[in-house]
């Protein structure tokens, strides 16, 4: 079978409509997401929505569900919030119904599944914390450390930079971001394993960003990051 890995949606519609487009077309029958389905741009409902209507789907919560979960009730930490990322946790809080805040509260934090005979442990962050940091220049002795119980495949997100660390046994592998990725600006990435032959593959998708960059513009005018960000690296956007 093949199984469809995303993380770092991030309330970015226009990039989530081509990877679930381009997981359709691959005939992926599992996906797992990896959290942060929500905050930075401003499609949050659609995009809860979308992820909700799937089938054959594993999803765990990121760093920025718990952000807004706590902003529902702190209405300073929503402005610390505001201050620091833009609009994208307020957009949700004014458009998510009931059920789609409930359904995100119930999230797990991680989760275990074993598919065709294959074992997997999904995270964020890291298997400590939601908020870790493992980038691509991780220490060695920082991936040695990866706690497992032997599961053949570890799947973590949070960073928006792809990696995949080959360990003994193992395989530790990033998605990168769909909604924002920091490597290369405007290209949805996620991943597909096929678990007959082991073959993990990278997919890169370019999205509309000027989309992205016009709804930002009009929501968060004075956060040019939400922006530039989509440049990084492609001379193309």
């Amino acid at each position: 079978m093949k199984i469809a890995i995303l993380s770092d949606i991030h309330g970015n519609l226009p990039a989530l409509d081509v990877v679930l487009s381009d997981i359709a077309k691959s005939k992926c029958e599992h996906i797992f997401i990896l959290g942060d389905l929500v905050g930075y741009y401003h499609w949050p409902q659609e995009v809860v929505q979308e992820v909700m209507a799937l089938s054959n789907c594993t999803v765990i919560k990121g760093n920025h569900e718990d952000l807004l979960l706590r902003a529902l009730h702190d209405q300073k930490f929503a402005i610390q919030c505001f201050e620091k990322y833009g609009s994208g946790l307020n957009v949700c809080i004014e458009s998510l119904s009931p059920d789609q805040i409930k359904w995100i509260h119930d999230l797990p934090v991680s989760k275990k599944v074993t598919l065709d005979g294959i074992k997997f442990a999904l995270f964020h962050g890291s298997e400590k914390e939601v908020n870790e940091y493992i980038y691509p220049d991780t220490s060695k002795e920082r991936i040695d450390d990866i706690e497992t119980d032997i599961e053949d495949y570890i799947f973590y997100g949070h960073t928006h930079y792809p990696v995949v660390f080959n360990r003994e046994r193992c395989v530790i592998a990033n998605p990168g971001s769909v909604g924002q990725p920091r490597d290369v600006g405007s290209l949805a990435s996620y991943l597909i394993l096929n678990t007959k032959n082991r073959a993990l593959i990278q997919r890169r998708l370019p999205f509309d960003s000027d989309i992205v960059s016009k709804k930002s513009l009009e929501n968060d005018p004075e956060y040019s990051y939400l922006v530039e960000i989509l440049k990084r690296n492609n001379p193309y956007v």
